[in-house]
């Protein structure tokens, strides 16, 4: 199906256009005792061996990234509702409101919340700020990311909000500009906080993995919604 059909298929019910029953719909099973995600934390993993330095506002110093601080559309928040909906954990609200569905994925442990909302964003397709606007560097809205696809801060920024809506507070995410240095080029990602360990949810990795296996990642900054943080790496 035509991808800038995204938004409009998924209004009208139609997650199978996309693709079937989404594996983790499939899969997923309630979980008991697992970490309290709506907390924050008072400390983040240091991501990718460095240390992290809050240095300000993130509008103020990183106004490109305005959109970042936005919330979440309430047309994006119906779409993945209805996604998250088709999971057997979520069948007896399926049809209900958003705010419903997702008050029911709290039967989900954190980390199956976090392969849904990676695999929801990471069926939109990769295009490049100067394809797409004419721009080179452009930090989309999320309802124009599901609309016209985007580069990886806008995968990064998307899975952040929807993984908020989740009940993931802000404290524990942190979307981390890296240099790639196999492809040698610019990367974003988001970095989530559970368990003590940070995972990394990737627009170019399918499944969710510890930030660690990717030592190719060098972060220079991060941020969580209004919060700016700075990476260096220790001396040696």
């Amino acid at each position: 199906m035509e991808r800038r059909g995204f938004l409009a298929a998924l209004g009208a019910g139609a997650v199978a256009g996309l693709a079937a029953t989404p594996s983790w719909a499939r899969v997923a099973t309630a979980a008991v005792g697992f970490e309290d995600v709506s907390q924050p934390v008072s400390s983040f993993p240091a991501l990718f061996g460095t240390r992290e330095y809050f240095i300000g506002s993130t509008v103020k110093k990183l106004p490109r990234a305005r959109a970042a601080i936005k919330p979440l559309e309430d047309e994006i928040a119906a779409n993945f509702a209805q996604a998250v909906a088709q999971a057997p954990l979520a069948a007896a609200v399926r049809g209900g409101t958003t705010d419903a569905i997702f008050q029911a994925a709290g039967a989900f442990s954190p980390r199956e919340r976090m392969r849904m909302v990676n695999d929801f964003a990471n069926r939109m397709p990769y295009i490049e700020d100067i394809d797409n606007y004419g721009l080179r560097d452009f930090w989309a809205d999320t309802a124009t990311f599901f609309r016209n696809g985007g580069d990886c801060e806008d995968f990064a920024m998307a899975k952040f909000k929807l993984l908020e809506k989740m009940g993931f507070h802000p404290a524990r995410m942190r979307i981390v500009l890296v240099l790639d240095q196999e492809r040698n080029r610019q990367h974003a990602v988001l970095a989530v906080n559970e368990g003590g360990e940070a995972w990394m949810l990737d627009s170019l990795i399918r499944d969710v993995k510890p930030h660690q296996l990717a030592d190719h990642y060098r972060p220079t900054v991060s941020l969580s919604g209004p919060r700016l943080y700075l990476h260096i790496a220790p001396k040696t």
